[in-house]
């Protein structure tokens, strides 16, 4: 067990390393081309911070660890608003006016619907992928064309811009790092998991596996929040659900079809953290310390049921 831990914690590193070398560049190519701060929260920084999932999810996939796939996406998703914001809110005060980012949630209530109705037989197919893929891309082209709604007065503005070089070799760097974490954090450390202690691939999926590939939305809430750039924290959280339904498993589709077990109860818990979230924003103009708490209280007591329940 210590091996697997072990592995787990140097994957998780690699993770880490990787989605900040990647957003690094990506932001720095996404200021060149002066895309509104929101924008690169829900597009740019989302994407690069849930590229854990898309690599984790691909190699558990070529390896026939298809309840990883499913496993790790409904669990990043639940993650990433119980701890990766949950927690930081506990620290950090979010001022957010919900009107700002009322599109962005409901695509991500979109998406859940899709995923809920394309489930129904326990297998998502390359025609369900592709209906998943092209709404993600309309998702980011009206991302793209709205800037008027999505500003969040210059957070960035300060940012440093490398040389277009610098940023792609970055890009290069980071994907690099995040493959060879992936591969540790899979290989070594979850798969053991399951066969040398007979955890389900799902339990797993929806917890270790997730919480390792939610650590870049974490660490980027955190930073985000303490330089007070409430719309990059924000934007990454709910981009990062999106992406990860809409792309991460379209994508994992379309190579290999997903098949899985029964994950109603995960799916709809993570449309319940998305409501709260959306209720509390609503409600509090942002998240205070007792609404965060709620969060990440919730979050403690999924994990405790995936493995007690």
């Amino acid at each position: 067990m210590l091996s697997s831990l072990f592995f787990l914690i140097l994957g998780s590193l690699g993770l880490y390393f990787g989605s900040e070398f990647l957003i690094d560049g990506a932001k720095s190519l996404a200021k060149k081309l002066k895309v509104s701060d929101l924008v690169i929260g829900l597009t740019i920084v989302s994407i690069g911070t849930s590229f854990p999932e898309l690599v984790v999810g691909l190699i558990s996939a070529f390896q026939g660890y298809t309840d990883f796939v499913i496993g790790n996406v409904l669990g990043s998703n639940i993650a990433n608003i119980g701890l990766a914001i949950g927690l930081p809110a506990l620290f950090f005060k979010i001022d957010f006016d919900l009107k700002n980012s009322i599109a962005p949630f409901i695509y991500n209530l979109l998406a859940c619907l899709m995923l809920y109705i394309f489930l129904q037989d326990s297998l998502i197919n390359s025609k369900e992928a592709q209906g998943l893929l092209l709404v993600f891309f309309v998702y980011i082209i009206a991302s793209f064309l709205r800037p008027n709604i999505t500003s969040c007065n210059g957070e960035l503005e300060n940012e440093n811009v490398c040389p277009a070089y610098q940023s792609v070799l970055r890009i290069i760097t980071g994907s690099t790092i995040l493959y060879y974490g992936s591969v540790l954090f899979v290989d070594n450390g979850a798969i053991p998991l399951v066969e040398q202690f007979g955890f389900s691939e799902k339990a797993v999926g929806m917890t270790v596996v997730a919480i390792g590939t939610s650590l870049p939305e974490l660490f980027v809430t955190l930073m985000a929040l303490s330089k007070r750039e409430v719309g990059i924290s924000l934007g990454n959280i709910i981009g990062s659900n999106i992406f990860n339904i809409l792309f991460v498993l379209s994508t994992i589709a379309l190579v290999t079809p997903i098949e899985t077990t029964n994950v109603n109860f995960e799916l709809f818990l993570g449309v319940g953290f998305l409501l709260s979230l959306m209720f509390f924003i609503y409600l509090h103009k942002g998240l205070n310390k007792i609404t965060a708490s709620v969060l990440f209280i919730g979050y403690i007591t999924f994990l405790y049921l995936q493995f007690y329940g």
